[in-house]
């Protein structure tokens, strides 16, 4: 092979392996994209998943708060009502955002918020109702089933969303798994040609360095410019000599920079390609100056930021490497970078996926341990990544649980993936939590994501144990009931009370319904069915005819409730065997028709000796009055109070309202206040009331109150004593008048007689003239005291008998 040929071999074999390398970079790049940009649809499809299963959690949560406010209203489950709306339109706009690309996905979508709103507007109408008309008009409207329809078409859109992204997921995975193999095999060929080319071209270069003595430095050196060269080709390359002055930059480098290679060819490398450490911002020491210095390959730090010549700040990845010539003297360096500023916001946004998962992610391989995991480990078992990562996974597992942990092992191993397995985990704090995982083995290693299902597990063997209990209460609950599907009727479930009731066994009624067991008749059954339908699903206490599996007919009282039993809605229905009681009631209405006529008899001759009572009280002359225990008048006669109007108003009112109607001074009503006091005491109270006239003379009443049926009732009777009372005042005075005369008698009379008779005395008795006349002198006196009584008297007896006489 002569020079010609043998270098046209050389360039043609290292231009053809350039074209294979650039081919091969071109493809590879091209698939990597491809497979990135798969992987990030597949993701995408993840979170479209995750997103609507949060929306209609969000939605049934509401739902549940809902009932539950209405049957309990707890305050409480109101806020938890808000909080579910907040978080539905989060989610919404979130979702929106994602499908944004698909017309179809958008359509459902926008149907799916309107049934969502129009599912809110139903529970905050029914929160307001029940704010306003109560408990009872809230479940009323709840039990319509007006919620569950609108419920029953968001899961049928959320179905339908679902299945398309689920198809979706599949094509898109397909397709990644498509792009990867066409990758492996572009890579696998194009090394192999390349390796293939590289081979036969060193092969002829061995043979011509050996005609090419004279020139073996030049061409070693050319030889390591063109490998590293060749080696670095499509990213940028920067060459340097010792000093760092930069003698030779590539498109690439340009590109990447923001340099034309005139302008950098000759300047110091720092100057052209300024570096900096993302974190503190402080310049980072060139690779390529270091691989001079130290006289070996010198790679980047992490974090590198190159800014460019307009000033932008870009990730690069890079490494320096000397350049020696034949006597491996170093004679310059070369700085082989790329662009990674995607890679970095990628591998970025990863990062932080996996860091602010509240799942836990992690990798594991066959030696049974983790080798990487997530902060969410830590916060749901306790332990640092070192802790955990520093024993096998089996450490952890609760004993209990390492068989059926063992044989998901085994799966694992061979190629088949764990798709939601439970098992137990220990905590730090000694406690176990139930982790859901599905993990995807990828040749020795496992791709696990894993949840806490503690809480859903326990929520779950709650409800198992409320259903229980529920059969439980039915079960022992003496009134018949049973359970039936809505569409067929249908017997779900029946209990003991009803099979007693019917006569029929469990086995028997099971899966009939009322007209296959004729219990109920045709007629009947189809005007129970109307009635239930148009109360909405809800009626109570309706009066049928039950036909006994003996052939007996019963009266029974039947009520029926709409009823949502895992998940499906029912309708239960009670029944009361009302026989015994129709039997009663038409006996009750035989003694109640005789009985009403009885009173109707009785109230006749009540009324009629009602009315000869009256009319003998209404003709006595003496006032009666009847009393209640509260001092209220329950009768009184025309004596006691003329007026007939006033006689109908004082019924049920006190003596202090007659006084403030009539204008009479209230001492009256005090002092028989008084009396009903004492009365409790005696068997009588009498007293006299002193009334003023209209005429201003006096009226004199005798009252005397007596109690009547064990002090329940009083009877006031009034007398006029005004004639007796003058008659005592008449007969005062003519005593006084009496005494008053004696008086006068006694005192005036008796001194003059007593006089006279002294005087008489002495005139019997010899007397000279003188004396004698002076006797007489002295008789005059008593005598003229005499004659003033006698008139004085005369006047007296005079004014007395005027006075009778008025």
């Amino acid at each position: 092979m002569n020079w010609k040929l043998s270098n046209r071999f050389i360039y043609t074999g290292f231009f053809i392996a350039v074209i294979i390398l650039l081919l091969l970079s071109l493809f590879s790049y091209q698939s990597l994209q491809k497979s990135n940009e798969k992987e990030q649809w597949v993701r995408h499809t993840y979170v479209v998943l995750q997103t609507s299963k949060k929306i209609l959690l969000s939605v049934k949560d509401a739902e549940n708060y809902h009932r539950a406010y209405i049957l309990t209203g707890n305050q409480n489950f109101l806020d938890s009502i808000a909080k579910a709306v907040v978080k539905k339109d989060g989610l919404f706009n979130k979702i929106e955002l994602l499908i944004a690309d698909n017309p179809r996905q958008k359509s459902r979508i926008d149907t799916l918020r309107k049934l969502v709103e129009k599912k809110y507007f139903f529970i905050y109408s029914n929160l307001s109702l029940r704010a306003k008309k109560g408990y009872e008009e809230a479940v009323k409207v709840m039990k319509k089933g007006e919620g569950k329809r609108i419920m029953d078409q968001i899961i049928v859109v959320f179905e339908h969303l679902e299945q398309e992204e689920n198809r979706l997921l599949e094509t898109r995975k397909i397709e990644t798994q498509v792009y990867v193999f066409t990758t492996k095999m572009i890579l696998f060929v194009g090394t192999f040609l390349s390796l293939l080319i590289l081979f036969l071209v060193f092969y002829v270069l061995q043979k011509e360095i050996k005609k090419r003595e004279k020139n073996e430095a030049q061409l070693f050196i050319q030889n390591e410019w063109f490998t590293q060269t060749l080696v670095s080709l499509g990213d940028g390359v920067i060459t340097t000599d010792t000093n760092g002055i930069i003698t030779m930059i590539n498109k690439a480098a340009c590109n990447i920079t923001g340099w034309i290679k005139e302008e950098a060819i000759g300047k110091h490398i720092d100057f052209v390609f300024l570096i900096t450490n993302e974190k503190n911002g402080n310049q980072v020491k060139n690779p390529v100056i270091e691989a001079i210095k130290l006289g070996r390959i010198v790679f980047l730090e992490q974090d590198v930021l190159l800014q460019t010549k307009n000033g932008e700040k870009i990730y690069i990845d890079d490494s320096g490497s000397p350049i020696h010539d034949r006597t491996n003297t170093i004679i310059g360096g070369v700085l082989i970078f790329r662009d990674v500023t995607d890679k970095k916001k990628t591998q970025q946004e990863r990062d932080l996926f996996y860091t602010k998962s509240i799942d836990m992610i992690g990798i594991a391989g066959k030696d049974g341990f983790f080798k990487h995991i997530n902060p969410a480990f830590e916060k749901t078992l306790g332990y640092t990544e070192t802790e955990f990562l520093s024993k096998g996974f089996i450490e952890f597992i609760h004993p209990d649980d390492i068989d059926k942990t063992f044989k998901e092992v085994e799966k694992l191993s061979m190629g088949e993936p764990t798709v939601n397995f439970i098992n137990r985990y220990k905590c730090k704090n000694g406690n176990y939590k139930s982790i859901e995982w599905n993990v995807t083995p990828v040749g020795d290693i496992w791709y696990a994501i894993a949840r806490d299902t503690t809480a859903r597990l326990k929520a779950e063997e709650e409800i198992k144990a409320a259903r229980q209990k529920f059969y439980q209460i039915l079960e022992s609950n003496p009134v018949a009931i049973v359970i039936t599907d809505v569409e067929n009727r249908n017997i779900k479930y029946a209990n003991d009370a009803f099979c007693e009731m019917s006569g029929f066994d469990k086995e028997m009624v099971i899966g009939k319904n009322a007209l296959e067991l004729k219990t109920l008749s045709a007629e009947e059954l189809e005007r129970i069915k109307k009635q239930t339908f148009d109360s909405g699903g809800h009626e109570k206490n309706l009066e049928s005819k039950f036909r006994r599996c003996n052939g007996e007919i019963i009266d029974v009282l039947f009520s029926v409730e709409s009823i949502e039993i895992e998940g499906e809605m029912c309708f239960i229905g009670s029944f009361m065997d009302i026989t015994q009681r129709k039997k009663a009631e038409k006996e009750i209405k035989k003694l109640n028709q005789n009985l009403e006529k009885r009173v109707e008899k009785r109230t006749a001759e009540l009324q009629n000796q009602k009315k000869f009572t009256d009319d003998i009280l209404n003709k006595i002359p003496t006032e009666i009055a009847v009393y209640d225990h509260n001092q209220k008048y329950l009768y009184v006669n025309p004596k006691g109070i003329e007026n007939e109007e006033i006689r109908d108003w004082v019924i049920g009112k006190t003596d202090f309202d007659y006084c403030k109607l009539t204008g009479i001074d209230d001492a009256v009503a005090k002092k028989r206040s008084e009396s009903f006091e004492k009365v409790k005491e005696n068997e009588s109270v009498e007293w006299i009331d002193e009334l003023s006239m209209d005429d201003g003379e006096i009226k004199y009443m005798l009252r005397i109150l007596h109690p009547l049926e064990e002090n329940d009732k009083y009877i006031l009777t009034g007398y006029d004593i005004t004639d007796i009372k003058k008659a005592e005042f008449e007969k005062q005075q003519y005593i006084a008048d009496l005494e008053q005369m004696m008086f006068m008698t006694s005192h005036k009379v008796r001194h003059p007689i007593t006089q006279i008779i002294g005087i008489s005395t002495l005139i019997e008795e010899e007397q000279s003239k003188t004396e004698l006349e002076e006797l007489l002198g002295c008789i005059k006196k008593p005598i003229a005291d005499l004659d003033l009584f006698t008139r004085e008297l005369t006047m007296f007896i005079h004014n007395i008998k005027n006075r009778n006489g008025k």
